[in-house]
């Protein structure tokens, strides 16, 4: 007994011993705390993945929304006008015309009867006129879409409401113009008369694509959906982010189109080598005879979907609730912390009321992402 007690005295007092019992002892916290490390990466990772599988989804989906609202901003009279700018043929003026411009053109005759709204600062009449103005600088955040000097007030809201002018007609060519320069009926006014309706029938069918993609792509939150499942790989598309995609469902928005049905064309004899006419005379054109349907002019919307709008300014929180991996300790996370991701998203324009679509229509939607 006293030998093997000298012999473990000796042991403890070598150097070797002093490093080998306590490494001995301290292994098996050394393998806990790899194992331990391996398992809270791994939960990171997931928390990270799950994240990025939202802030992709919800920036996807709510790109959406922006590019369908700057869309209608666009068709609404930007794209109109910049093609009616085309027409800048000079209106001759007739003999017996007191005073009579010569730098009046076809746009002039369209624009002071209340046919298309222009891009300010200008909106006068003649070749430096509204006719005149240059595209909008990328900062801009008003480009100033208006009628002339006041028509269409009744359209120039979010609730557009108006009557035609005269007998039930929409009025599309100045009279007071038309009957002081020459307007050819079956000249230039047939052709550019044409060429009008041939640009709002364009921007209709537009619209309609537009609206039916948008309406495909957020439909039960699909586009949000589909990227959550992409980026994260492990459920089902119509179950993953069922959370937070049920809360941007509520987010959808309508638009309706304001189309006119009788219209009014004021046009004159031909010139034919004569400096005068008897006046101006209307050409009646009822658009759904010829075309099927009442004429584009442009879209609006809402009540409920700009209230919607109001709050995406504001931002929308989405809140997802995912799993976690099983682990080597046999805990269950999931069940014990109920573990979330959230992220804040928001469409905005630069107007208060957030409506940049109509009136004074500016495509200047974008997303925001915040935590």
């Amino acid at each position: 007994m006293n030998r093997l007690t000298r012999v473990v005295l000796s042991t403890c007092r070598s150097r070797r011993a002093q490093i080998l019992l306590p490494a001995v002892m301290l292994a098996p916290i050394f393998i806990l705390v790899i194992y331990l490390l391996f398992e809270t990466s791994k939960l990171s990772m997931t928390k990270v993945r799950q994240q990025f599988a939202l802030d992709n989804a919800a920036y996807s989906a709510m790109s959406a929304t922006s590019g369908y609202l700057n869309a209608l901003a666009q068709i609404n009279g930007p794209l109109p006008y910049r093609v009616m700018k085309t027409m800048s043929y000079t209106l001759p003026p007739k003999a017996t015309a007191e005073n009579p411009r010569k730098d009046l053109t076809v746009f002039d005759i369209f624009y002071s009867a209340g046919a298309f709204p222009a891009i300010g600062p200008s909106h006068e009449l003649g070749r430096g006129g509204a006719i005149a103005n240059k595209i909008p600088a990328a900062a801009s955040e008003d480009w100033n879409m208006q009628y002339y000097k006041g028509q269409r007030s009744g359209w120039m809201k979010e609730d557009p409401q108006d009557k035609p002018e005269e007998e039930g007609y929409y009025v599309m060519t100045d009279k007071t113009l038309a009957d002081n320069y020459f307007f050819g009926a079956s000249g230039i006014a047939l052709q550019t008369i044409k060429e009008y309706a041939t640009v709002f029938v364009r921007t209709g069918s537009v619209y309609a694509s537009q609206t039916y993609s948008y309406k495909d792509t957020v439909k039960n939150a699909r586009m949000f959906r589909e990227s959550y499942a992409l980026n994260t790989n492990d459920c089902s598309k119509t179950e993953c982010g069922k959370q937070s995609g049920s809360t941007l469902d509520r987010f959808e928005l309508d638009s309706k189109p304001f189309e006119i049905g009788k219209t009014r064309f004021y046009v004159t004899a031909d010139f034919q080598g004569s400096t005068a006419h008897s006046g101006a005379y209307p050409l009646d054109l009822d658009m759904k005879s010829i075309i099927k349907s009442d004429l584009f002019q442009f879209a609006y919307l809402t009540p409920s979907s700009r209230s919607r709008l109001r709050q995406l300014a504001h931002g929308v929180v989405l809140k997802q609730k995912f799993s976690l991996p099983a682990n080597r300790f046999n805990i269950n996370v999931t069940q014990r912390y109920e573990p979330y991701v959230r992220n804040t998203v928001s469409v905005s324009c630069p107007r208060s009321n957030n409506n940049c679509v109509w009136p004074n229509p500016i495509p200047k939607y974008s997303v925001r992402l915040a935590p």
